[in-house]
């Protein structure tokens, strides 16, 4: 029976850490860029190489009684709706490239391309953050009106000033997230990096976020009813143990 109850209690956790998952990813379904994480849930590490989808056991030899765990969760990198706005100061990214932003703890990614003017006359991003402009550095728009062109270019008062860093990555689920719509990446995935070639500009729009709500609504109530299953099994053992305790005590 301890076995059993393993089994159950371990499933329990793994679907709470599941269950948390879905619940960001509908919190962000109307955040600019956001990508949906897809929370996988699996039995011991060897298999992770060969199988990504379905939830295995543990060895018994490994664990008492089996049971599931969450390893990792990973990001859906599909692209999202692209949202005309009229705006000629958003961008929309079609493509796998991420713009490059300085943050205070240092470089970032992100498909948000919602802009605005900073106090000191430097594009931002809408949370703030620096656009870079290529070879580096902020990206000066103070002095009037600014607009992107569908090739990057950044022009204030129909005068170019810079043009936009876009990034594609050999490697790009081997980003950090680092809050809703940022990523990170190491110094290996960042050398594996190369300007965006494959990647196009839609002005006056926004990617919507991936995150489609039925989907997310129908996995977190699958996982609440496996939730109450799991439950139910614990209670029954309960039960069970309790029968067996007190016939033994009986019989004694």
């Amino acid at each position: 029976m301890i076995p059993g109850l393993y089994s159950a209690a371990s499933g329990m956790m793994s679907i709470e850490a599941r269950q948390d998952v879905i619940a960001n990813n509908i919190a962000n379904a109307a955040t600019t860029g956001f990508k949906r994480q897809n929370p996988i849930v699996i039995g011991f590490d060897e298999i992770f190489s060969r199988k990504l989808v379905s939830p295995t056991r543990f060895d018994l030899e490994d664990a008492p009684g089996g049971g599931l765990k969450p390893l990792q969760t990973y990001t859906d990198l599909s692209q999202g709706v692209t949202a005309s706005n009229g705006n000629p100061q958003n961008v929309a990214l079609n493509g796998p490239g991420y713009f490059s932003v300085t943050t205070p703890d240092g470089e970032r990614f992100t498909r948000d391309g919602t802009f605005k003017v900073s106090a000191q006359g430097q594009l931002v991003t809408a949370s703030g953050h620096l656009v870079s402009g290529e070879g580096g550095g902020p990206i000066d728009v103070s002095g009037g009106e600014f607009a992107i062109t569908k090739t990057g270019d950044v022009t204030v008062n129909g005068l170019p000033v810079g043009r936009l860093e876009i990034i594609e990555f050999a490697e790009p689920r081997g980003l950090q997230r680092d809050g809703s719509n940022l990523y990170s990446a190491s110094d290996d995935v960042l050398a594996a990096s190369s300007p965006a070639s494959e990647t196009t500009l839609t002005v006056g729009a926004v990617e919507l976020s991936n995150v489609k709500m039925p989907v997310e609504m129908a996995q977190m109530l699958l996982g609440l009813r496996a939730y109450s299953a799991n439950q139910q099994v614990i209670d029954t053992m309960n039960q069970s143990m309790s029968r067996l305790i007190d016939q033994v005590g009986t019989s004694s």
